[in-house]
Order: structure tokens, then sequence, then C-alpha cells
């Protein structure tokens, strides 16, 4: 990695991984860090931690800048991590002053944003954002007598309120029940005709008019119960197949009950005005709605543009993140999540045909919900070096056995190389719980239980866990899944935390990475790792990495000959 350049950052004009590898040897560069926030009253302030120039603006030098940091989060462990960042400005001076309470430009700080950037120098081409956010509701503005403490997350964070949002209102439903007014509009996602019990349907009808004088025999002049299913529009409604639940039971409507059809989501059902004293419904010749009365139906959800497409978990996620949670299309990685959604082989990783399907009814966090769907399916969503939602993958199939960039030695700072072994991640017994059910609430079928006996036997004893999968329903599909869960988890992942110089700076989360070092009792002699969390540390321009290793699961193109192996894609899973 010599050059007969001793100083390339001096000329650089360009920050790329040939750079970074030609400075390697020096010990040395010119990166540096830049802020740009913006200010209560809507420009923009320049600040760094050294007086300089970037192209034509000047940065200030008024704060130093913490660890900046990204993660994936931990896998089956539904709720997505968003990056926050802390700036200390100096104001020991009083410069500021007009930007705080009693200032003459004094607004709030709350929404504000911020865009920390990483470069060469004063070159503006090659500075690169690796952080941008908001300043958030709580605790975002503080100040001292010396200094502004501004607390910015991630832009993603803004995003990821609570869904669904409509509810039923009084206004739109004048008779509405009481008991069902203020109550969350469903959203519907795929085949809602199958894999249900017996002689049932699973999707709740929500009535909206029982507080109707002429609907719940108040008065002699009988009209139809109106029902809503969904917020949106579905592909299709069953009219044969409507059904009441009437003590544990379900009694089915003739399809002509059923009138007023509106867009596959609402409908209504005639009633009987001519029903004998104490009459109950026997075979729906004869209904007189009562308050409480239960109905279901079978329904297929919102039209994402095919059969395939609609009961695609990829593209059910990315409808819910632009039409619900509220990003735009151009907040995500085209590339990662086009591959993923059309991904057909291998079978157990071929996402455009498995199959789910939503009823989301119970206000959660718009993100975090997308990804417990995507976890499913062995997919991670995060944010990644171009502040965009991307896909990462725990697919053997996807994994690279010959990384192009190796980590060695002289990569490494000091004392900051630690290996662990992921205890949160290590079971060697699964069984799952699938097709959740909204007319029952809970998952309505269960796997067998797998094991890796062979783990079982090293470690001396069973270490079980339950893995739930709500949107999936085919049994074949769930124990693919979970046999490819297994196959990980019962090979001993090891972690590793490690503070890397700023040759690494271009990887970024989901990279595979070639471990080469040999540090006292520890070597890794060309073990593939996937980095899954990523830092910035501006004191001497360090990588703050967490890396897994793969030094004991082996996998296409990776067959680790080391004594012990017991997991990883050529595991043996039996069934119990």
């Amino acid at each position: 990695m010599g050059t007969v350049n001793r100083k390339p950052y001096l000329s650089a004009a360009l920050l790329n991984q040939s750079f970074l590898d030609e400075c390697q040897d020096n010990l040395a560069n010119q990166l540096e860090l830049i802020v740009d926030i913006e200010s209560p009253t809507g420009g923009m302030l320049h600040y760094s931690d050294r007086n300089k120039y970037v192209g034509e603006t000047f940065y200030e030098a008024r704060l130093n800048f913490p660890v900046i940091g990204r993660t994936i989060g931990e896998y089956l462990n539904p709720s997505i991590e968003f990056s926050q960042l802390q700036i200390e400005l100096n104001n020991a001076d009083g410069a500021l002053n007009d930007f705080l309470p009693s200032g003459i430009s004094f607004f709030s700080w709350i929404g504000k944003s911020i865009s920390v950037k990483l470069g060469l120098r004063d070159v503006v081409s090659t500075y690169q954002e690796i952080f941008s956010g908001k300043i958030t509701e709580e605790g975002g503005f503080q100040r001292s007598t010396k200094s502004i403490t501004l607390i910015y997350r991630n832009e993603f964070s803004q995003l990821n309120s609570e869904i669904p949002k409509s509810v039923f209102k009084s206004s739109s439903f004048p008779f509405i029940e009481e008991e069902n007014e203020n109550t969350i509009v469903p959203i519907i996602y795929g085949d809602w005709t199958v894999n249900l019990e017996t002689n049932g349907a699973s999707i709740p009808a929500i009535c909206v008019n029982g507080a109707d004088p002429d609907v719940n025999g108040e008065t002699s002049n009988t009209i139809p119960v109106e029902f809503v299913i969904s917020e949106h529009a579905l592909e299709f409604l069953d009219t044969s197949e409507v059904y009441l639940l009437q003590s544990e039971v379900f009694t089915k409507f003739d399809a002509g009950d059923i009138v007023g059809v509106v867009d596959n989501r609402a409908f209504q059902v005639l009633q009987k005005d001519t029903i004998p004293a104490g009459t109950t419904l026997v075979n729906a010749e004869a209904y007189a709605f009562k308050t409480g009365d239960k109905f279901f139906v079978k329904v297929k959800g919102k039209n994402l543009g095919s059969d395939e497409v609609d009961r695609n978990i990829v593209s059910q996620s990315k409808d819910i993140i632009i039409n619900y949670v509220g990003a735009d299309i151009s907040l995500l990685d085209a590339a990662s999540w086009n591959h993923f959604e059309s991904k057909t082989s291998p079978a157990v990783s071929g996402i455009a045909g498995i199959r789910s399907r939503i009823w989301l009814r119970e206000p959660q966090p718009g993100l975090n919900y997308v990804l417990s769907l995507l976890e499913q399916v062995r997919l991670e969503p995060f944010i990644d070096s171009a502040g965009k939602l991307a896909l990462s993958s725990l697919h053997f199939d996807e994994f690279i056995a010959s990384p192009s960039f190796s980590i060695k030695n002289w990569d490494i700072e000091r004392d900051s190389f630690t290996p662990t072994l992921d205890d949160k991640l290590n079971f060697n017994r699964a069984r799952g719980s699938f097709n959740f059910l909204p007319n029952r609430n809970e998952n309505f079928l269960e796997t067998g239980t797998y094991r890796n006996s062979a783990a079982i036997t090293q470690i001396g004893k069973e270490i079980s866990k339950r893995i739930v999968f709500p949107n999936l329903y085919i049994q074949s599909e769930v124990e693919g899944q979970l046999i490819e869960i297994l196959k990980i988890c019962s090979s001993y992942l090891e972690v590793i935390n490690v503070n890397l110089t700023w040759r690494s700076l271009l990887q970024d989360i989901g990279n595979f990475v070639k471990l080469n070092v040999k540090i006292q009792g520890v070597q890794f002699s060309d073990v593939p790792c996937l980095i899954r969390d990523i830092g910035y540390d501006p004191k001497g321009i360090k990588i703050v990495a967490k890396l897994w290793s793969f030094q004991m699961v082996p996998f296409t193109g990776w067959n680790p000959a080391y004594a012990g192996i017991v997991g990883g894609d050529t595991a043996t899973i039996t069934l119990e």
C-alpha cells in the first residue's frame, strides 16, 4: 500500500476505497466533520470542531463531535432502532443568544434539521452525509451558561407513528353504537378466504348503524344493518360466506340477504321484519339485529396488483410504509426492496412465493410493525449510509463466502477487539406459532418442535424458544423459516465488538467483510463476518463496529474445517 506520494490526502479530490487504502500506511489523513444546522428562524448554521472553509462556506469552531452510530438492531426483537445524536454548541461568548429565550430571533428548535458530513479538507465533492435528523420533541433543546445542547433523532423516527390512524367517528356514522365509536378501522392485506376455522370466517365486520331506532327494533320500520370491514377498498368480499357468531357457533347468511356492497369494504344485511316473538336465527331465514351481534366475513385484502403481489410480505410492507407510515418511496433503497420482493429461489427464501396476510386493528408504531413482518421471512430493515431504509437478509444463499474487503491486525485499534458468544441468539430447539385469526385473537396453529440434536449434545442441554409467525398461514412455509432460523441460532454465532481505523470508513451495515487477525489467543483466518452495527468516532476518525462472525457457520462456498461445527446451512434439523 506504499506510494511515492507520502501525503496523498493533500491532493486527493475523491473519497473512495482506493484513497483509504493508499493512506493506511501513512497513519494520517485529513478526514474532517462538518455540520449544517437549521436555525429556529429557518436559516442555516455552519459549525465544525475547527475553523475552516469547505468550498465557499465557512464552518465555525463551536463543537466537539460525539460518536455517531447506526444499528440494525437485534434479530427476533421487533423494534427498529434509530440513531440519536446529541450536539453541544459552545455559547460561552453569547454569540447564539439571539436564538435563546428572550432573544430577538427566538423560536422553537423542535423539528429543525441537521446534516453531519465527513470528507477531505476543504474539498466539497468528497463530503458525504453520515447522519441526518430532526430535533426531538422531548428534551430536544437544553441550555446552560456556556452551551446549547440539541438532541436529534434519525428522520425515520418521525415516521414511526402509530398505525392504523382512522377511527369510527359519530360524525361519519351518526348511529354507530357507543362500544364501536372511536375504535380503530382495520387495514387488511392478503387472502382471508383460506386456512380458517371449518364452517366459519375470521375477519370482523363492524356494525355502524346499530343505534338507529329503525335497526334495533325500537320502531316498526326495519331497515338493513350496515357493516364496515376496513378503511380501504378490498379486492374481494365473498357474499356467500357472511356469518353471525352466536355462542361460539357460526351461522351463515343466504347470499341474497347481503346487499349494498361498496368497494368490498362495506355491505348491508337485510332484516326479516315479520319475525315471530322469540324466534332466533335459523338458516338465515329469520333475523333481527341485536346489540352485540358479531359478524365475520371472508375477504381478500388490498389490491396491490395481482394475487401473487397481494400476498407478498415485502409488497405489503412497502405499501404500509408509503400509505400508512407516510414515507416517500424515494426513502426506500430500491435495489434491496425490489430484489427481495421478486426473489423466487431457493424455495425457502423465495419471498415472492411465501404467503402472508394482515389484519391490523391494534395501534402500534408503523416501522416496528413492518420490522415484525419482515423478520418472519428473515429480512431486517435498517437505515443505510445513504439515509435510506434498506433490507438485509439472513438467507444463507445471500451470504458472501469471500468478501473483497479484508480486516487485518493493523486495521484494529489496540485492545478494542472483543469477541463474545451471541447469547441472545443461541438456542437449539424451537417451535413455531402461526396463523393469527382475528375472531380468536390468537395464533390458531402451531408447528411441531424442531431440534438440532448435535448442538444439544455439544452444549449438554436444550435451549428452547417459541417463535411467532402471525402473518404466515401455510404450515410448510412456516416450518421452512423455522428450520432456517434454527440452523443459524444453534451454530454458536460470535459477536465481535471492535474499533477499526478509517480504512473501513466506506463499509456499511449488512456488508460482509473478511476477518484475518491474530490477537494473542484469538485467531481468525479468512473468516466471513457480517456488519451489524457501525459508528463514527471523530477522535482519530475510528469506525466503531459490531460484527457477526461466521467462523462456525458453514454456508455455500464457506466450509470451515473446524472441529465442533453443528450449525449453519448444512446443519441437521429434525422434527421431534
